[in-house]
This record gives structure tokens, C-alpha cells and sequence, in this order.
């Protein structure tokens, strides 16, 4: 346990602004989005205990190239949970145009979301756009460590799955830094 300038014994920064299992959440977030260079943002839903994944794309989606992403990404998943023996309650996308980019944002339920799926989906979603998708540039990542973010990621969706309560949160990238904020 750190100490303050007079010598108190004080939590962690993360624990002492994070109520019960919020700091595993926000563990997660940055887990995906180190993992993931890929993902711009990561966005929690109470209500529907769902996670919304953002990536931007270089260009312009027509409703063709959309249809085909959603076909793709939806076939990868029934296949996937099929061999695993799991059901979906929610699998959505929706792609936004902003200043010259689009935004592609995925939802999947909370309570059947694996790292193994959330893996497939981003390849999948790699191989679709190539060199369009835009990918943070993170200094070199060991193939060990990104193990390691695998393994930590599986473990705090388990833990996701069993604790409700959390709050609607957003993290993003900015800056190389990686921002958590209650929505």
C-alpha cells in the first residue's frame, strides 16, 4: 500500500476511485485495447450488459461493404459458438461516418463473449479492411506479453459475467495513454 506525503497508509489511485469491481472493468479495458492496437474504444452498457467495440476505417462504408462485414463477423460467430457450445443474446453492428472516417461498432453480450471470440472478430475485421483499418502504433509488444493480456482479458470477462452492478463506462485511446471514464 503506497503512502501519502505525511506517511498514510492510502489505496491505489485505480482501487480508491473505483467502487467494488470497477477496477477489474476498467483492467479490461485497457487489457483490450493494449491487446488490440486495432480497437479505438471499448464501451460498457449496464442495461444490456454488452460491450461495444469501436474501430475506425479510412474510408467511406457503402451499405454493400457493410452488409458483407455484418455476414462475415455474424457467420464467424455462429460457427464459433457452435464448437464451443455457447448461444449469442446479442450480436449487432452499426458503422457511423465521422470527419473522413467510419466507425465501425460491434456489440456482444457480456454473458457468452470470449477472448477466443473477441480474437476472431478482430481478425476477421483485420482481413476485411487491410491497411484502410486504423491501428494504433504501440511500441513493440512481446508475443509473451500479449499472451499474458489474453489471459487477463478471459479472466476479467468471467468476471464481468458475475458482477452486474458496474457502471456505463468508455475507454479510448489519446495520446498513447489509454482514458476510462464513467458514462
Amino acid at each position: 500500500m503506497k503512502r501519502d506525503k505525511r506517511g498514510n497508509r492510502r489505496a491505489p489511485a485505480a482501487a480508491a476511485e473505483c467502487p467494488a469491481n470497477q477496477g477489474g472493468t476498467v483492467s479490461l479495458f485497457v487489457s483490450i485495447l493494449v491487446r488490440y492496437p486495432e480497437v479505438a474504444s471499448v464501451t460498457y452498457r449496464r442495461e444490456s450488459h454488452c460491450l461495444r467495440l469501436s474501430v475506425l476505417v479510412r474510408s467511406g462504408l457503402p451499405e454493400e461493404r457493410v452488409a458483407a462485414l455484418r455476414e462475415r463477423i455474424g457467420k464467424s460467430i455462429q460457427a464459433y459458438v457452435r464448437l464451443v457450445d455457447r448461444e449469442t443474446r446479442v450480436f449487432d453492428l452499426a458503422v457511423k461516418a465521422r470527419q473522413g472516417v467510419s466507425v465501425v461498432e460491434m456489440w456482444r453480450d457480456i454473458d457468452s463473449l470470449t477472448q477466443n471470440e473477441l480474437s476472431l472478430i478482430l481478425t476477421v475485421v483485420r482481413e476485411f479492411f487491410g491497411d484502410e483499418l486504423v491501428v494504433d502504433s504501440l511500441p513493440h509488444v512481446e508475443s509473451e506479453d500479449l499472451a499474458v493480456q489474453e489471459e487477463l482479458i478471459e479472466e476479467m470477462l468471467d468476471d464481468l459475467r458475475d458482477f452486474r452492478q458496474q457502471p456505463n463506462l468508455i475507454a479510448f485511446r489519446e495520446e498513447g495513454r489509454v482514458l476510462v471514464f464513467n458514462q
